[in-house]
C-alpha cells in the first residue's frame, strides 16, 4: 500500500511493532487468536474495533488496549482514515523480573475493561515512551534491555494511575474462566493434533455440553471456530514464509484432509491457500 510504514523489532520474546497507513485502508481484519504474552496496543490516530472475548470495543485516538495472556481477540478496521498504532507483545517473565514494591505490573492487564482513553497530557507522554521503546529495541545499544524494561514500567505506571483514578477495577477470574483460559492455551499449543470436543472435555474434567456452552460464552466463539482460526493463522504464516506444499501445510496444521483445509481456508480468508501465497510473495 502506497505510503504504508511498518516496523517490527524485538528480543527475548519481547516484540514491538509500529504501523502507519495514510488515507483509507481496505486491509483484511486479523484472525481470532491469543498470545502467551501480554498485549499493549496504543492508537496514535484513526479508529479500530477490537473484538475481545466476543465483545466489541470501538477504539479511537489516544486509547490504549491492554489484553491479558491467552485472551481470544482480533482487530477490525473501520472507515476512518489515517490509521497509526504501536503494539507491544510482552512476555510474563519480562514483567515479573521487575520487582516493584508498590505495583504489580501484570495488574495493568486485568482491569474490568481492556480499553482506556487517556487524557491529552498522558497521551503525549505515553506516545513518547512507546517510540523510545521502539528505538531502543531497534538500535540495541548497550543496556537496551534494561532501558526497554524501565520505559515499559514507566508507561504502565502512567496507565495504572489513570485507571485507578477512573475507577477501573481489577477483575479476578472465576474458576471456570481460568479453566477456559487453560483450554485456549492447550489449543494454541496443540492445534496440530487431532483435537476434539470430547477429548478436551475429558482432559479438563468438564462435560461436553458445559465446555461448549461456557467456551462460547467467555470467548464469543465455538471451540471449532477458534480451533480452525488458530490453524488457519498458522497456515497463513507457513504459506508466507516457507516453500511447503498445500498438502504439507494441511498436515502440519492439524487438518484431516487437504480438501477440508482448502475449504476452511477459503471460508476464513476469502481465497484459496495457493491464491493467498501468490498475493503474499515478496
Amino acid at each position: 500500500m502506497n505510503g504504508r510504514v511498518a516496523q517490527e523489532v524485538g528480543f527475548d520474546g519481547f516484540r514491538a511493532s509500529y504501523v502507519r497507513v495514510p488515507g483509507y485502508t481496505n486491509e483484511l481484519m486479523s484472525d481470532f487468536h491469543s498470545h502467551d504474552t501480554y498485549e499493549l496496543f496504543y492508537l496514535c490516530s484513526g479508529e479500530r474495533i477490537y473484538n475481545i472475548n466476543g465483545r466489541l470495543h470501538y477504539i479511537k485516538r489516544g486509547e490504549v488496549v491492554l489484553i491479558n495472556t491467552h485472551v481470544v481477540h482480533k482487530t477490525i478496521p473501520t472507515n476512518a482514515p489515517d490509521y497509526e498504532r504501536i503494539t507491544l507483545q510482552i512476555p510474563p517473565g519480562f514483567l515479573d523480573s521487575m520487582d516493584l514494591s508498590d505495583l504489580k505490573l501484570s495488574d495493568c492487564f486485568a482491569y474490568n475493561s481492556p480499553a482506556l482513553l487517556l487524557p491529552k497530557k498522558e497521551q503525549t507522554i505515553l506516545e513518547s515512551i512507546l517510540h523510545t521503546i521502539l528505538e531502543e529495541a531497534a538500535n540495541q545499544l548497550i543496556g537496551y534491555k534494561a532501558a526497554v524494561q524501565l520505559d515499559l514500567a514507566k508507561a504502565l505506571v502512567y496507565i495504572h494511575r489513570h485507571a485507578m483514578a477512573t475507577n477501573h477495577q481489577l477483575v479476578q477470574k472465576s474458576q471456570i474462566q481460568k479453566r477456559i483460559t487453560e483450554v485456549v492455551r492447550y489449543i494454541g499449543e496443540n492445534y496440530m493434533q487431532d483435537l476434539s470436543i470430547p477429548e478436551l472435555a475429558k482432559r479438563f474434567f468438564i462435560s461436553r455440553s458445559h465446555l461448549s456452552r461456557t467456551f462460547r460464552k467467555i470467548t464469543g466463539l465455538t471451540i471449532i471456530e477458534y480451533l480452525n482460526s488458530v490453524r488457519i493463522n498458522h497456515a497463513k504464516k507457513l504459506l508466507r514464509s516457507t516453500g511447503l506444499s498445500v498438502l504439507q501445510i494441511s498436515a502440519e496444521t492439524g487438518f484431516n484432509s487437504v480438501t477440508h483445509f482448502e475449504r476452511t481456508f477459503k471460508k476464513t480468508t476469502g481465497c484459496s491457500p495457493s491464491q493467498y501465497r501468490l498475493l503474499h510473495l515478496r
